[in-house]
């Protein structure tokens, strides 16, 4: 009954860790950055030009006093307002994700080996991640 459950336990185990195999590369953050500044600017510059036609728009209506345009172009303005702020967390998104892909390098490492009263070294490929703290 014991294996049983020990069995039980490393298989579980075990695909969870399969499960997490995914690499990230330089370029996937790179690409990942470039999107998410796409996102804020479409955001922001959006987000900007309703504003400013809601706020134009409740500015003139206020003058005529029809209350129901009044209201529309408030609430306009005020949406528009506040797309231009739900930009702000894209941008530093993408400023975090271009940090990480510049923090990736692909570089050869020198591995020393000991021989009979001799030290070689043997270059090797490597994939360093900093991580700044």
């Amino acid at each position: 009954m014991k294996t049983i459950r020990l069995l039980l336990a490393l298989l579980l185990v075990s695909s969870v860790l399969v499960g997490q195999t995914k690499e990230f590369s330089k370029d996937y953050f790179l690409q990942k950055s470039k999107k998410q500044k796409t996102t804020a600017w479409i955001l922001l510059g959006g987000g900007t030009a309703i504003a400013v036609g809601g706020f134009a728009t409740f500015d003139s209506s206020w003058d005529s006093g029809s209350a129901n345009t009044t209201d529309i172009a408030g609430v306009i303005g005020t949406v528009g307002f506040l797309t231009g702020l739900a930009s702000i967390p894209y941008f530093i998104s993408a400023g975090k994700n271009k940090k990480t892909a510049m923090s990736i390098t692909f570089d050869y490492k020198p591995i020393y080996l000991s021989g009979d009263n001799l030290v070689s070294t043997k270059a090797h490929p490597t994939l360093t991640l900093r991580i700044k703290l």
